[in-house]
């Protein structure tokens, strides 16, 4: 059994995030790491943030390009120097979906059952 760090709040398994782009504020960001409740990423230059506040962006995969943008909201749950982690706010259908097919890729290969 792993044993999770004092400061991880998350419930649900971490996966890589290569291969997703957010779009926010006229600025593409690669995913560091994402699971269903939430994700890590950095934020474009100069943009300064704070705990609480609600990001709106638009998701979009590389693995998937046929798969229509997915928008969605998130709150910033805690800030570093390298990254932010944001928890997502009544997701979406569309940003569910993308979410699920990123992580049966990265386990299952390109066409897992299913999609």
């Amino acid at each position: 059994m792993i044993k999770k760090s004092s400061n991880d709040r998350r419930f649900d398994d971490r996966h890589p995030g290569t291969g997703l782009i957010i779009r926010m504020e006229d600025s593409e960001i690669q995913v560091l790491d994402i699971s269903i409740g939430g994700m890590k990423l950095t934020l474009p230059p100069g943009r300064r943030t704070w705990k609480g506040e609600v990001l709106e962006f638009e998701m979009a995969s590389q693995h998937w390009p046929d798969m229509r943008c997915a928008k969605g909201k998130a709150d910033i749950r805690a800030i570093t120097p390298e990254w932010v982690a944001v928890q997502f706010v009544r997701p979406s259908y569309d940003l569910m979906k993308m979410v699920s097919r990123h992580v049966a890729t990265l386990l299952w290969g390109d066409r897992p059952y299913g999609y």
